[in-house]
This record gives C-alpha cells, structure tokens and sequence, in this order.
C-alpha cells in the first residue's frame, strides 16, 4: 500500500504522539508499504527528507509563514481546528502529483484534509484519536482536575480561555463545535477511555470506533538493559516520573504522597530519593526535599533510569492512553498509575501494575510503601509487566492497522 500519514508535528519535533507515529511508518516500511509524512514546516525542519525509510513532506501554513504570532513556540507550529488555506493547498498539491491508497489523519491537522476527501484526488481515510480532541479544544476532556460533564459552547470556551486566551478559545471552540466531522471513513481511538468521550463528540451517527492501541518501538526492553546507567541519577532507591510537571499529570498528587512516605519512613535503606524527567513549568508545584529534576533526556537514558527505579510512577489524572506507562513495563520498573482514562487499558491492576483512584494521595502513599517493602511484589510486578508491555509494540500493533487500512479501502 502507498500511505499518506498527515500530522501536525514529526521528527525532529518529538512527543509522544510523534514517537508513536514514526514508531508505525518505519514498521509498516519495513513490512513492505511506502510511507509519506504530511507535517508543518518548522525552523528547525523547512524541507523535505527521508528518515529511516519513510519520506517527510513538510508544508507550510498561515501560523508558520504568515501570521507566526499565532504560535506560542515558533518551534511547534500549532494546527488550529479549522482549515488552514496554505496547508489544505500543500495536501492538494501531493494528492495530486500522487496515488495514494489511504489517507490516515492523527490531530488537527486532519481539518485541512476534511475539505477535499470528496475532491476527485481525495482518498480513504482513517483518523486516530490519540486523546479528547475531537471533543475538547484543551484536549484533556477535564475540568478542574475531574472530568468533563459533558461539551457546551459557553462552558468550553470558559474552561479553555485558561490555555488560549479569551480570542483563541473562542475561535477554536466554535471551529471544533461546527464540525460534523464528514470524511472520515474509519475512526479508530488509543484507548477505550478516548472511545467514550468520541461518543460526546460531532461525529456522523454511522461512524464506528474501533479500539487500536497506541504504540512503542520493538526492543524498548533490550535497551533499557543494555544502556549504562544515567550517571546522575541518585545513589540508592528512586521512584521514576516521566512526563510534564502539570497538574494534568498528577505531580501535585505525587508530590504530597511522596512527602509522606518520606515523613513516616522506617525502612533499614534511606527512603527512597524523587526523580522526575520533565521540563518544570509556571504551574509546577513546590518540589519536595529529595526531588531531582532533569528534562532533555535522550530516550534511551530514560528506558536505562526505569530498568533501574525502585517504581515507575504515573500518576495522571486523566491520561489517552499512557505509553511512558507501557516504556516502564517494558524496561522493568515495578508499576504504580493511576486508574484513569487509557492507564486502565494497559494496566492490570495487582498483575502488571498498581492501580490508585486518581487524585488520591493516601491511595498513592499507600501503592508505593506497599512496593517498595514487599520485595515480592515487586518481582512479580516487574515480570508480568514486561509480559504486558510486550503487547503494545509495534509487531503486535501494526498488523491491526492494516487490517483497518485495508478495510477502508475496501470500503470506500
């Protein structure tokens, strides 16, 4: 198959929704198909190229060329969802130059497609959410740190205008309200969570949502082995947080559970020292005594530091689906997270992992001490876990997605 994958951000502008991304182009290369990357042009990336087999076309938009104050990082050119002019051209422009048996959306970046799917050039397509975007402009389906009751124009511009701004807020709200999202063929989701919020989105009554998980690199756990260990991590035991030190990601919730555990420590070892690998922000709560923070950690360094944590902790209040969870596994790390949103998908609770309500610190303080003095425990834990991340790779993943390519095509 000839694949046209459309996404706001790629290589080497890199998240977790873009290392899954790559992490399925270079697969489905090298099971044989032929894979080009629609993406915005960056200062850091303008042109195109080919990396590790799968073609990067980048093209331009209003934010990036004509309007850049309308990017707060220049670096990350921002998708907003409505069609852009200069993207939906840069589209047209490959379709029509090239054949290509699908089309498979992943964000915003979609709404410059939607357009002219039923244009003589158009072909099938897929979109896969990879979090509540179809449904909530913040992306989070969450409201004051508790989930959404429910979309609401006056009620969605209120709770974004935190993130956007009064002006952006509204423009981005009423973008996404308008939308009836005709011109998806298939719509898939990361995670069951992320299926029942599509429920609460504009989408035409007919459309399926099929349940495909999001996705790690095979051998995730071979170089968690094989990478020396980080030398700044702490001597002793350390629990591991990987992700954005906001709220949204629980690090209020994990910096009180950790100061009790540190207060009613009685372990023959010295507790346990904090380690959170993320990039502090204005939102970031005071950092309890014995947290080291690092951010721009290379990847591997990252698989090396859980192969070593006493308990890999991912403690989101609302979460798609949780990959830096599945990477813990995978490298070794006893598991605590959350049983919030997709966490609840990957983890199975007292088998791969502990799982806590969201939000609760006693809960948090509880799974932890309960890890870190049951040594096994926290054998089994590590053993099931590998098991269990095993799952989300990308030799296990991929084939489900052609199987959904496949039966889009067949559709249409």
């Amino acid at each position: 198959m000839k694949i046209l994958q459309l996404t706001n951000l790629y290589t080497p502008v890199i998240g977790g929704l873009e290392r899954s991304i790559a992490t399925s182009s270079e697969e489905l290369v090298r099971r044989g198909h032929q894979v080009t990357v629609l993406t915005l042009a960056t200062p850091a990336a303008a042109g195109d190229e080919t990396i590790n087999g799968v073609r990067v076309h980048r093209v331009r938009s209003v934010a990036n060329t004509l309007v850049p104050g309308l990017n707060e990082d220049p670096r990350k050119p921002f998708h907003p969802t409505l069609p852009d002019p200069l993207t939906s051209t840069g589209i047209a422009r490959l379709l029509r130059t090239e054949h290509f048996d699908v089309v498979h959306s992943h964000d915003w970046l979609m709404y410059s497609y939607l357009p002219l799917r039923r244009a003589r050039f158009g072909r099938p397509h897929v979109h896969t959410a990879h979090d509540f975007g179809l449904t909530c402009v913040r992306k989070t389906f969450a409201r004051d740190g508790r989930p959404c009751p429910g979309p609401s124009l006056a009620r969605c511009v209120s709770c974004a205008s935190a993130q956007y701004g009064g002006p952006r807020s509204l423009v981005l709200t009423a973008g996404l309200h308008a939308h009836r999202h005709r011109g998806i063929d298939a719509l898939t989701a990361i995670s069951t969570s992320v299926a029942r919020a599509l429920g609460q989105a504009n989408l035409p009554g007919d459309l399926p949502v099929q349940v495909v998980s999001s996705l790690v690199p095979d051998g995730l756990d071979t170089l968690a082995r094989d990478t020396p260990r980080p030398d700044w991590l702490p001597d002793g035991d350390y629990l591991l947080f990987v992700g954005a030190l906001g709220p949204h990601k629980g690090i209020g919730v994990l910096f009180d559970a950790y100061r009790k555990l540190v207060d009613g420590w009685t372990g023959t070892r010295p507790a346990p020292a904090l380690v959170c690998l993320g990039t502090r922000r204005d939102d970031t709560p005071p950092l309890p005594p014995g947290t080291v923070i690092r951010h721009d950690v290379a990847h591997p360094q990252v698989m090396a530091a859980f192969h070593g944590a006493a308990v890999g902790v991912v403690p989101s209040l609302n979460e798609g689906m949780g990959q830096v969870a599945v990477e813990a596994m995978l490298a070794g790390a006893p598991l605590v997270a959350s049983a919030a949103g997709g966490l609840t998908d990957v983890v199975q609770d007292g088998e791969s992992g502990l799982l806590v309500p969201p939000g609760d610190v006693d809960a948090l303080h509880a799974a932890l001490l309960r890890v870190l003095t049951d040594d096994d425990l926290a054998a089994r834990l590590r053993a099931a876990g590998r098991q269990r991340g095993l799952d989300f790779t990308a030799a296990r993943v991929v084939p489900q997605i052609e199987e959904v390519y496949r039966a889009c095509i067949a559709a249409s």
